[in-house]
């Protein structure tokens, strides 16, 4: 079954470029009168609307835990005190030694491989308008876990994606500091980005991916991208 966000997306795409295309499973046909173009930009619009609320509902839910149990006690009654005479035991005292307490090894980090590394195109002129990151390789898709943000036109310098968290620190982050970075921040659907922008990303099915900007042009971009596989 065809999402109902992808479907209002299909009828943006068609009334913009007004030719037949197929995106996300739908053919669409060639809308040549205006007016037809209009009706049908404004079914997408409704349908995307609508498949995103839709979308978002479906993702929220609410986590508990169990509560604790509470503490037992574990206070027991001291024992008579024994009235026959006692022996004094001969006692014996060891030499003392001085063998050093060995130091515990720090626990070893998990090592999680690299699922995909390579270099992802962007164009809303030529209708690349994402990617789905959990794909191997990455495949495109209208929307995508790294992508533009188009509506009627796609936006400059601005990404779109499931959660986007820029990276301020030096260099490259690794998979560690993105989980950190996503788990600490607040994911954004868009992210402002320029030449040089560099950020992590969490996919569909909870990957987590690292992307660097390569070059920015207006809908246009180059990117560098990093998926790990699932630890």
């Amino acid at each position: 079954m065809v999402p109902l966000w992808t479907f209002g997306l299909a009828c943006l795409l068609a009334a913009v470029v007004g030719e037949a295309l197929e995106a996300g499973g739908i053919r669409m046909p060639a809308l040549r009168r205006k007016e037809v173009r209009i009706a049908v930009a404004l079914v997408g619009v409704v349908a995307l609307v609508l498949g995103l609320v839709a979308f978002r509902a479906g993702h929220t839910s609410a986590e508990s835990g169990p509560s604790p149990s509470p503490a037992v006690s574990t206070t027991a009654s001291a024992p008579a005190p024994s009235t026959a005479p006692t022996t004094a035991p001969t006692t014996t005292t060891a030499a003392p030694t001085n063998t050093p307490t060995p130091t515990p090894l720090p626990p070893t980090p998990t090592t999680v491989a690299v699922r995909w590394q390579g270099t992802l195109a962007l164009d809303g002129d030529a209708m690349e308008t994402g990617w789905a990151l959990d794909s191997l390789p990455p495949s495109r898709a209208p929307l995508g876990d790294l992508g533009l943000s188009c509506l009627l036109t796609c936006d400059a310098d601005e990404l779109s994606g499931n959660a986007l968290v820029a990276w301020t620190g030096s260099g490259l982050p690794s998979r560690e500091q993105c989980v950190e970075l996503l788990n600490t921040q607040l994911g954004n659907r868009q992210l402002d980005v320029q030449d040089g922008s560099i950020g992590c990303a969490g996919t569909q099915d909870q990957r987590v991916a690292r992307f660097k900007v390569l070059s920015a042009n207006g809908d246009r971009f180059s990117l560098s991208v990093t998926v790990w596989q699932l630890p």
